[in-house]
């Protein structure tokens, strides 16, 4: 017998690889972590496992954009997007944990 969940995700969502700095309210770093999905609302991210990681209220979720075209040998960070955000939910996926974050307004 298999059941079926209904998928509540709101938009759809692209594999990507970049990297992302969780912060507190005080812009203080909790985690490094690389971005498995993203959408227009939100991402899905992979971290280093670490006992009692139970973030709760608002993040600042920094998003490093690469430099240069897919396929150039050159791609360092440049550009920086930065997320008023909040932690949806976290699992642990062996070693790692997996982060999904929902953006709640883009910061300049």
């Amino acid at each position: 017998m298999s059941v079926r969940l209904t998928d509540r995700r709101r938009d759809s969502r692209v594999s990507a690889a970049h990297p992302v700095a969780v912060l507190d309210n005080r812009g203080r770093l909790l985690l490094r972590a690389r971005v498995s999905e993203i959408s227009q609302h939100g991402l899905y991210c992979l971290t280093l496992a670490r006992r009692g990681l139970h973030i709760k209220g608002k993040v600042l979720v920094e998003v490093y954009l690469p430099t240069g075209r897919p396929g150039t040998v050159r791609r360092t960070p440049t550009r920086t997007v930065r997320y008023l955000s909040r932690i949806v939910r976290s699992e642990e996926i062996g070693q790692l944990v997996g982060l999904a974050i929902e953006f709640l307004e883009k910061l300049d």
